[in-house]
């Protein structure tokens, strides 16, 4: 019943009661004095009456609103919980962590106090999203943070940052010892297998790790600075790196150099070099290695340096088929002038090879120069089977369809270079250049040099010494049976035109 229909009830019932009363007082009492003391003891029955009738709407009321205040509070619990809470893990999300890290700020200046914030990174995450499915990533996620829970301590908090990343919150540790300690007792924790379902998993984390105050006054300041720590962190895996000064410097380096290439790719200022390869057994140069160069100032810009930009920035893609084109169409032009074939090998990052448009580029590569397929040898390292083995297979068929030939680059420095060359059709091994270097002075090297040439003749690969730098190498090499040789006492890399004039005059000797 609403309060208008109350109060219209209320004032019915009183005229009536007022009206009736007096009445009948009227009728049955003759007497002045008992008619006064009955319509006073009415009065007081009415206040009363009236009286009881307010407590008992004042309860009703009071039950109403507080159910009301109930429900509201209620709702309101659920919003904060959806606000501040992570749906998944129940962890406090990204938006509560940031908050407890400027609440923890405004405590620790007026306590003069520190504490530490990581942020833990799942590697390889996406591939287990991409294999299992996402039902399988979310339960992997929920498995992670109920272990990480169960290492917090007091006051620690752990939150849910987004994705596959966790913040660890720790306002118990005081300086950067304590901090590695506790860095690395978490890494630790992924020692042991996650099982979702009928499948175990063992997974790894990478976590960067910032103190208040000495790596950022704010928030934005700590949060900036240890994504960077992680970034760093990320390119090892399964390990911790607590941030350094010297990681913004690097920051703002590879940000400018990104912008400088950019600039350079539109207008064109990167160069290729080639660096000639040595047939022994022919006694003359057969062709070069393409490398990429970026004058800058007076000198170069170290491809050390430039070539993990491009690849983080996507611009790898529009280097190598720039390098390709100018590869083909060069060398191609070279030995139409000098009378016989020349090749020409080219470095494929495994960025590079992960993108399917690789089989397009060296199609209209070799399309556009007339080069004989045959004569373009792809270097690839065994990186590009690390991230997607089937993917690269692929690739590399669809590459043999187009009768290039493949070469495995640095042979020597990995751990399953001898795995993959069983499984794929290579037809070039080329020597780290630290095993031909070291063959000088280590009977070690040189048995390591000896054994890959021995392998790879029997494999039917042919042989490529790389980083020849001494007379003693190169005649080591050509009496182990090595196919082709290349390094600075041979040749230095150089321009295009260059390479042609030293081509003539080696000809012409």
């Amino acid at each position: 019943m609403t309060p208008a229909r109350i109060a219209i009830l209320y004032l019915v019932i009183s005229a009536l009661w007022i009206a009736l009363s007096d009445a009948l007082l009227y009728r049955w009492l003759d007497d002045p004095m008992r008619l006064t003391y009955w319509q006073g003891l009415k009065g007081w029955f009415f206040i009363v009456l009236s009286a009881l009738l307010v407590y008992a709407l004042a309860l009703r009321l009071k039950k109403v609103l507080s159910r009301e205040l109930d429900v509201k509070r209620h709702h309101l619990a659920l919003l904060r919980r959806k606000i501040y809470s992570d749906h998944l893990t129940g962890l406090p999300n990204r938006r509560a962590g940031l908050r407890t890290i400027r609440s923890w700020i405004q405590q620790a200046k007026s306590g003069q106090k520190q504490f530490y914030v990581m942020l833990l990174d799942l590697d390889n995450f996406k591939q287990i999203n991409d294999t299992l499915g996402h039902a399988a990533g979310d339960q992997l996620i929920l498995a992670v943070s109920k272990r990480l829970q169960a290492a917090l301590t007091e006051r620690q908090q752990l939150v849910r940052y987004g994705g596959n990343e966790f913040l660890w919150l720790c306002a118990d540790v005081q300086n950067s010892a304590e901090a590695e300690r506790r860095a690395s007792e978490v890494v630790a924790l992924f020692a042991q297998p996650f099982v979702i379902g009928p499948t175990t998993l063992r997974i790894t984390a990478s976590i960067g790790v910032v103190g208040y105050p000495h790596n950022g006054a704010t928030q934005g300041a700590l949060m900036r600075n240890v994504d960077l720590a992680l970034h760093h962190s990320k390119l090892y895996r399964n390990c911790f790196k607590l941030y350094q000064s010297s990681m913004t410097r690097a920051m703002h380096y590879r940000f400018d150099l990104e912008q400088k290439m950019r600039e350079a790719l539109e207008q064109g200022r990167f160069d290729v070099f080639y660096q000639p390869v040595y047939d022994p057994r022919k006694a003359r140069f057969t062709g070069a290695e393409a490398l990429l160069r970026w004058p800058d100032e007076g000198g170069y810009i170290s491809p050390a340096d430039f070539i993990p930009v491009a690849e983080q920035s996507g611009q790898i893609r529009t280097l190598g088929a720039m390098v390709l084109m100018e590869a083909c169409k060069v060398t191609q032009q070279l030995g139409e002038r000098l009378g016989w074939p020349l090749s020409v090998s080219v470095n494929v990052s495994p960025k590079q090879f992960a993108d399917e448009r690789i089989i397009g580029d060296v199609r209209q590569a070799l399309e556009s120069s007339g080069l004989d397929p045959a004569l373009l040898i792809l270097e690839i390292t065994e990186g590009v089977f690390l991230s997607n083995a089937i993917e690269t297979g692929e690739i590399l068929t669809q590459l043999m369809e187009l009768s290039v030939a493949l070469a495995m680059d640095d042979f020597g420095q990995g751990y399953s270079s001898l795995s993959y060359l069983r499984k794929h059709p290579f037809r070039y091994l080329k020597i780290d250049q630290v095993f031909i270097q070291g063959m000088d002075t280590s009977d070690q090297d040189r048995a390591l040099v000896k054994a890959s040439v021995a392998m790879a003749q029997a494999l039917g690969l042919k042989v490529v010494g790389e980083g020849v730098e001494t007379d003693t190498q190169k005649n080591l090499l050509t009496e182990l049976g090595a196919h082709y040789l290349q390094g600075y006492y041979l040749a230095r890399p150089m321009p295009a035109d260059e390479y042609e004039r030293f081509l003539m005059k080696e000809q012409v000797g």
